[in-house]
C-alpha cells in the first residue's frame, strides 16, 4: 500500500493526564496529548502570538529575544509553504532546522510523520479542501497536494486514526479513550508506542469513527501511519 506525507511534528511525548492510558506515553501527533513545539504562539499574527501567556513562556523557555527570532524564522517559512497552519512542517529539512536553531538544548523531542494511504489521501484532500476564498489551506491539505511519497527510512511506530478539525488541529481516537472499543470491535493490537500495531481493519475502523450515530467529535477521521525520524531522539 502506497502511503503520503501528511506532516512532520517537532513533538516532546509526555505521559497520558487522562483515562485508561493516563500514565501511558502515546507516539501520536496529537497536541490534545503531547506537546507541539511549532504551534499558535510560534505565528507573530496569531493571536497567541501576539500575546503569549507567561505559561507558554515558562513551558517552553521562551526569552522576548527567542520569541522574537522564532517569529521571524515562521513569517519566511509561512511564506515559503515550508510550514503549514497551525503546527505542520511539509519536509524533514525545515524541522530539522526549527529543531538546530531555537530548540537544539531541549532533550527527548521527537520528529514524528504521518502519513495517509492513497484512498485516505484522495478523500481528506476532498474534505479539507477551502469552502470559499476566505478560508486559508490548512498545512496536512497543503502538504497533501504535492503527493509526497513516505520516506520509508523512517521507522514504523504504529498507525492512529485521526479527526481533522477546520483549524487544523487534529484528535486521536486516544482522545475519547477508545482503546479498548477498538480492541474488542476490531480484533487489533496496542503496540508499545499505543498506537494501532497493524493496518488491517482500518476502513472498518474509519466507517466506525465517521458515524455521527456513535458520538464522536463531528469532523472527518482519517487512518494514518505515524513514523519517527530515527535520529530525532536526543
Amino acid at each position: 500500500m502506497k502511503y503520503y506525507l501528511g506532516s512532520y511534528y517537532l513533538l516532546k511525548i509526555k505521559p497520558a493526564d487522562f483515562g485508561t492510558i493516563k500514565g501511558s506515553k502515546i507516539f501520536t501527533c496529537c497536541n490534545c496529548i503531547n506537546k507541539s513545539y511549532l504551534d499558535s504562539w510560534s505565528i507573530s499574527w496569531s493571536e497567541d502570538g501576539k500575546n503569549i501567556n507567561k505559561n507558554i513562556r515558562k513551558e517552553f523557555k521562551l526569552s522576548e529575544q527567542l520569541i522574537n527570532k522564532i517569529h521571524n524564522w515562521t513569517d519566511k517559512k509561512l511564506e515559503e509553504n515550508k510550514i503549514g497552519w497551525i503546527n505542520n512542517f511539509s519536509d524533514l529539512k525545515t524541522v530539522l532546522d526549527y529543531k538546530k536553531s531555537f530548540f537544539s538544548e531541549e532533550k527527548d523531542l521527537q520528529i514524528l510523520s504521518i502519513n495517509f494511504p492513497e484512498t485516505e489521501k484522495n478523500q481528506a484532500l476532498n474534505i479539507l479542501s477551502p469552502t470559499n476564498q476566505k478560508s486559508g489551506e490548512i498545512g496536512i491539505y497543503q502538504n497533501l497536494k504535492k503527493e509526497i511519497k513516505e520516506n520509508t527510512l523512517e521507522e514504523l511506530l504504529g498507525f492512529d486514526l485521526i479527526g481533522i478539525e477546520p483549524g487544523g488541529d487534529f484528535h486521536s481516537f486516544h482522545c475519547h479513550d477508545l482503546k479498548d472499543d477498538l480492541i474488542s470491535k476490531f480484533e487489533i493490537k496496542i503496540n508499545k508506542n499505543g498506537l494501532i500495531q497493524e493496518n488491517k481493519n482500518w476502513k472498518e475502523m474509519v466507517d466506525y469513527m465517521n458515524n455521527s450515530d456513535n458520538g464522536f467529535e463531528p469532523v472527518p477521521w482519517f487512518f494514518v501511519k505515524v513514523n519517527r525520524v530515527k535520529t530525532a531522539s536526543t
